[in-house]
């Protein structure tokens, strides 16, 4: 916005001058044998002469505050940036040192196991699947904070991946959430329709560093033991 003021002006400025580079030509062209006519054309060229210099002054002036706008806009936009930058700086830090927004979970006060898993595998309508995404992320985010589920179907299997994504988490609450991940396991371990079940945390550990850790559970087939945990390779 601001180049595009600055291109204007300086266009408008081009062409001023430029009109009166062609005026001044035309004047200095113009001369008269008769002394009472070359009279009046040099009065007439002072007359121009004063009003070329009132106009660059006038457009000086112009200018000058145009730009003094521009140059004042831009430093309460700076400041209205420094102060979100602030605001957002002790927001993220009281987040992070505080906490408390995870609460524990009670072993079985959402029923996991008794959720319609049958009938996520089995529904081959989209929306649906969609919804029961949005339902989980509702349910589950007292427990394991601002959270995005997704779900994978198999078709073939007749089984279900589903992905946890949670972030911006303090360390206490992330701490919150890992206990509560071992008790959702414990009850989604007797859901046959979940195949594999991963939960990614991002959240700041105790230096207030930004971390990120992934816990994974799937079905072991061969023990018949519900989900176990996968350690994963650093």
């Amino acid at each position: 916005m601001v180049i595009i003021v600055i291109g204007i002006l300086v266009i408008a400025m081009l062409a001023f001058f430029s009109y009166e580079l062609y005026k001044r030509v035309n004047l200095n062209q113009l001369n008269s044998e008769n002394s009472k006519m070359q009279k009046k054309i040099n009065v007439y060229r002072q007359q121009e002469n004063s009003r070329l210099v009132v106009s660059l002054v006038i457009a000086m002036i112009f200018i000058s505050f145009v730009l003094l706008g521009i140059l004042y806009q831009q430093y309460l936009l700076q400041q209205d940036n420094e102060s979100l930058k602030s605001d957002v700086a002790v927001l993220e830090k009281e987040t992070g040192s505080a906490g408390g927004l995870v609460e524990d979970y009670k072993t079985g006060s959402l029923k996991l196991a008794e959720f319609p898993w049958g009938t996520v595998v089995e529904s081959r309508d989209a929306a649906a699947l969609t919804n029961y995404e949005l339902q989980l992320s509702r349910d589950w985010k007292p427990f394991l904070g601002e959270v995005s589920v997704t779900i994978v179907r198999s078709q073939t299997t007749k089984t279900l991946t589903i992905s946890v994504f949670s972030s911006s988490l303090a360390n206490t609450d992330f701490q919150t959430a890992k206990k509560n991940v071992e008790k959702f396991v414990e009850e989604l371990g007797a859901v046959p329709e979940i195949k594999m079940i991963d939960f990614n945390f991002t959240y700041r550990d105790e230096t207030n560093t930004l971390t990120k850790q992934s816990i994974v559970y799937a079905q072991d087939d061969s023990e018949g033991q519900g989900l176990k945990r996968i350690e994963l390779s650093k």
